[in-house]
């Protein structure tokens, strides 16, 4: 009996060492504080051995932008579309992908004119887990909404059962543009 569980031992650590940590979607509870600082550097990705898993290569995009360029410098993959309006860019960077090529360990940055003014989410996020944000739109070069995935205790990893609605406004002070989360919406998702 000792070998089956000192194996299941060493395979949780070794999944917790290889899961990058994630914001998870407790922040979507309360108003929203900033995190975001203007000036503030880009955030490196976090580590994953044995990532980008090869068969995963066509989630990722090749860098087409400034904003591409600074987050795959910092260790990120970029992912997704990118988002221009005006001055403003909205870039997705993964850190990894699980098993079926889900963006693990991911978060969204938005640049104005070049310049990083922040993410939409405290830290990063893993596809199919609460408080992942699965659509971002930007109205105006200053405004922008997110929608993260809500999932309760029992909800199947296909269905989350709640949505979050943060809308964000980008200012502009002495230090640079910065990245500001305005409110939050919550609401049940609609049922199939």
């Amino acid at each position: 009996m000792k070998a089956p569980r000192a194996l299941a031992s060493i395979v949780l650590s070794w999944l917790a060492a290889a899961t990058p940590s994630a914001a998870g979607g407790g922040w979507l509870d309360a108003p929203p504080a900033g995190w975001n600082k203007p000036g503030a550097a880009l955030p490196q990705a976090p580590s994953v051995e044995g990532n980008p898993d090869p068969r995963c290569r066509d989630q990722a995009r090749p860098a087409a932008s400034a904003g591409d360029r600074t987050v795959a410098a910092a260790g990120w993959t970029p992912v997704g579309s990118l988002q221009i309006l005006g001055d403003t860019a909205v870039v997705t960077g993964t850190s990894a992908f699980d098993g079926m090529c889900r963006w693990w360990g991911y978060q969204v940055f938005v640049f104005v004119g070049g310049r990083f003014a922040g993410t939409l989410s405290p830290g990063p996020m893993n596809s199919r887990a609460d408080g992942a944000a699965v659509q971002v739109h930007v109205y105006q070069a200053s405004i922008m909404t997110a929608e993260f995935a809500r999932y309760a205790e029992k909800d199947p990893l296909c269905c989350p059962s709640g949505k979050s609605l943060v809308s964000y406004r980008v200012e502009q002070g002495s230090g640079g543009p910065v990245v500001v989360p305005l409110e939050v919406n919550t609401t049940p998702s609609k049922a199939l």
